[in-house]
């Protein structure tokens, strides 16, 4: 076993293979954070296949799995199939478990693990067969076997205590980057021109993603134009256009000419397309936190979002909450537009992943 010279971390890197998602976006700047918070530790960053460490530095180790198969072993049984293995000759002092999921750890491994919601308890008819399963048969089992819990709201640590009965070591709110405010009218006008938003709109998120519940703002959306309301607005919605759902791809269909559907859109675009947008609409069933919520509240944009505890850490006082009906996001839309915009958050009430990490450093560099 080599000598250690520095505190060694484990970290679950099996999600830094892509960016573009939330909870990615929060792994990956939590990593950087954590690299300026610990400037003396090293992390081993243990994957089935290559990826790409959010650190570029000699400190940040990669730690890819030979034998997995060439990474067609993957999820929940790597994990605890072959994870463990990975981690015997590194003598580490902590581990981070980025989705909850704990590999089998050698003796005397603080075992720290992140919960990022608990949609499989509390909505888990939104979720399929695949993704329920791993979390029913790990979920409170690791959540029990940890020694330390980190949230990412308030909200799913009083969820967590309330169906498992597992308190929080912390909160780990995410953050927004400094892109994440007023951008310039040109660049507003750059990113519609490039999404071919030529008339004002709507903002949605999550169309592949059943309890995002975009079909609700669809047929609010269809239902108003219907009405005579928003006759100059289009909808545009960010994220895979085709879904599992028959009865959304029929909607999105029939209102093709009014509904644009811009699938992935790259980070750098997002602050101006946030900003460009009448209201942000997010009418989720549930969420962890809610990070759209933040980014739109950061840049400006009027949010619309569904009233739950969570959403209200994320979108704040100025949102406009719902509840996640067809009639309800309807008049929320509408009282968003009749109230001024509100304004970006400031440099004192704008999060920062460096204080947001904080919890988590705590965490994974305190022994015993």
């Amino acid at each position: 076993m080599a000598a250690k010279t520095r505190l060694r971390i484990g970290i679950d890197g099996r999600n830094l293979k892509r960016f573009g998602t939330g909870f990615i976006r929060y792994t990956v700047e939590l990593c950087r954070a954590l690299d300026a918070a610990l400037p003396e530790a090293e992390f081993y960053v243990y994957s089935p296949f290559p990826v790409e460490l959010p650190v570029r530095s000699e400190r940040w180790i990669p730690r890819v799995d030979r034998w997995s198969l060439n990474g067609r072993i993957r999820g929940a049984l790597w994990l605890k199939t072959r994870l463990g293995f990975l981690c015997r000759n590194d003598n580490l002092d902590s581990f981070w478990a980025t989705v909850t999921f704990l590999p089998f750890l050698p003796a005397g491994v603080k075992k720290v693990v992140s919960v990022h919601d608990v949609v499989h308890l509390v909505a888990g008819e939104t979720m399929s067969f695949r993704l329920n399963l791993p979390l029913h048969l790990f979920f409170a089992r690791d959540c029990r076997r940890a020694d330390a819990i980190l949230t990412n709201s308030q909200g799913t640590a009083d969820r967590l205590l309330a169906t498992l009965g597992c308190p929080t070591a912390g909160v780990v709110r995410p953050a927004v980057s400094e892109d994440f405010r007023p951008r310039p009218q040109s660049e507003i006008d750059a990113v519609r021109a490039k999404y071919r938003l030529d008339r004002p709109y709507v903002l949605g998120v999550g169309v592949s993603v059943r309890r995002k519940n975009v079909i609700t703002l669809v047929e609010a959306f269809a239902a108003m134009k219907a009405a005579g309301e928003l006759c100059d607005h289009a909808l545009a919605l960010v994220g895979p256009g085709i879904t599992a759902d028959q009865r959304l791809n029929d909607l999105l269909a029939a209102n093709r000419a009014q509904i644009r559907t811009l699938g992935y859109v790259p980070e750098e675009d997002l602050p101006a397309l946030y900003c460009g947008a009448s209201v942000f609409a997010f009418p989720s069933l549930y969420e962890g936190f809610g990070i759209p919520a933040l980014e739109a509240r950061a840049c400006g944009t009027r949010v619309v979002a569904t009233d739950m505890p969570e959403l209200r850490e994320a979108g704040g006082p100025d949102a406009v909450y719902i509840e996640p009906t067809v009639a309800d996001v309807r008049r929320g839309i509408l009282e968003a537009l009749s109230r001024p915009a509100p304004p970006p958050l400031g440099v004192n009430d704008r999060p920062s992943w460096l204080k947001s990490v904080q919890p988590l450093a705590s965490a994974l560099a305190t022994m015993g």
